[in-house]
């Protein structure tokens, strides 16, 4: 996989993504031989980097921002946070801000505010590498990949929770298969959030007050329980 011919158009990617392409030459997935690729990823990162305050020269060392190492799975993991940051911006969060959490210690990618309420939120990534239950309906194989994160994703939001401290913790999906973005609404995203909060047994929304489901095709669905909502909507 080689930089468009002309990257003078595209500066930040130019600048953010030469390491990791220099090393995947072959990311056909994340880099589709198709017109507007770079397009999006520029838009992306200048969004994120304006909503963050950063420059560009000041995104190095960021957790969102490490995409050196030419591992597709970490590229999307690292681009879900920044499309995290933008969902959050748009769902009207502010002072959002990257958070690197203690060496060998769990935490959440990202803190924010929203009606004084300080915010965690843990970004989980289904990848387009990684595949859903076959001949399971969409909803189903998307639920059941969120049920392998969200454990992980609690200790994290917890962990960050107390150190900032929070008090409000958000899990963020950032849905990247495509068959599921087209065809999963607004209804089925409930449908999900439901089930995991039904479940009595493993309890896995349990101290997680809201749920953020980005799709690979822009939309966003942001769910919160009562507390969420009595915390985050107040006037």
């Amino acid at each position: 996989m080689k930089l468009s011919p002309d990257m003078s158009a595209y500066p930040l990617c130019s600048y953010v993504l030469a390491g990791y392409l220099s090393k995947s030459r072959r990311d056909e997935l994340n880099f589709p031989h198709r017109p507007g690729i770079f397009d999006l990823y520029e838009q992306l990162f200048q969004s994120a980097l304006r909503t963050l305050g950063l420059t560009k020269e000041a995104r190095r060392g960021k957790q969102g921002f490490n995409f050196d190492s030419g591992d597709p799975a970490n590229l999307e993991s690292s681009v879900a946070v920044l499309r995290a940051v933008n969902a959050l911006q748009l769902e009207g969060f502010l002072n959002i801000v990257l958070l690197k959490p203690p060496q060998d210690e769990p935490g959440a990618d990202i803190a924010c505010e929203r009606n004084g309420q300080k915010v965690c939120v843990e970004v989980k990534a289904i990848t387009k590498q990684s595949k859903g239950l076959p001949e399971s309906f969409f909803e189903v194989q998307l639920y059941q990949k969120i049920l392998e994160s969200l454990p992980k994703a609690r200790k994290q939001l917890e962990a960050t929770a107390i150190r900032l401290p929070a008090t409000v913790k958000i899990f963020a999906c950032v849905l990247n298969w495509f068959a599921q973005s087209i065809y999963l609404v607004q209804d089925n995203y409930q449908s999900i959030v439901n089930k995991l909060e039904r479940d009595q047994e493993c309890k896995y929304l349990t101290g997680v007050e809201g749920v953020l489901f980005v799709t690979a095709m822009g939309q966003q669905y942001f769910f919160l329980n009562e507390c969420g909502h009595r915390l985050l909507e107040q006037s």
